[in-house]
């Protein structure tokens, strides 16, 4: 697809989400290559020259931006770059400029209990559950970021990872969990 297109595309999609009510709040020059979903009652706010692709070779990965509630919120920085990201809110996910998230969940909640009756979470809050991703980190794919996370500036998660504790700026992780790799 051209990038004419791709802009025509995030263009329109702009536009009705500014028709839809004001929840969903898109920046200029946003570019779709491929299928955005954007669900729920939540705010989800896009910053400016964003791309939004999915996976060469599959089209039924797609970009999925899920908000569990109204008080939930997701925030994209400018310039951000996701091929088929789920982020998936209950309380509060930001992610900083220029911040790459190919094929990868971010998710600030359990959704469930693990016990029989798979009951809410008692565990979570807004304080304990938050996720921040600064600024020009890459997330390879398939990597989960789960809940409560701080990953600092310029951070290179590996593909695979499973980020459950916060990552220092600067750094490359990897693993199950993530950790900082020595070589960083």
């Amino acid at each position: 697809m051209s990038d004419a297109i791709a802009r025509l595309r995030g263009g329109l999609f702009r536009l009705r989400a500014t028709l839809s009510g004001g929840r969903i709040s898109i920046g200029p020059g946003l570019r779709l290559y491929g299928r955005l979903r954007v669900r729920g009652p939540g705010s989800v706010r896009i910053g400016r020259d964003c791309f939004v692709a999915g996976v060469p070779g599959d089209p039924s990965q797609h970009v999925v931006l899920d908000t569990h509630g109204p008080d939930a919120s997701i925030r994209i920085g400018d310039g951000a770059r996701l091929y088929a990201a789920r982020i998936s809110s209950r309380w509060e996910i930001e992610v900083g400029d220029d911040v790459l998230v190919e094929e990868s969940g971010i998710f600030d909640t359990a959704f469930h209990s693990i016990a029989r009756d798979r009951g809410e979470p008692t565990d979570e809050s807004r304080e304990r559950c938050r996720i921040a991703i600064g600024s020009r980190v890459s997330i390879g794919a398939r990597s989960l970021v789960g809940r409560g996370v701080t990953i600092g500036e310029g951070t290179v998660v590996c593909p695979g990872s499973v980020v459950t504790r916060s990552l220092p700026a600067k750094c490359t992780a990897l693993g199950n969990p993530a950790r900082v790799s020595e070589a960083s």
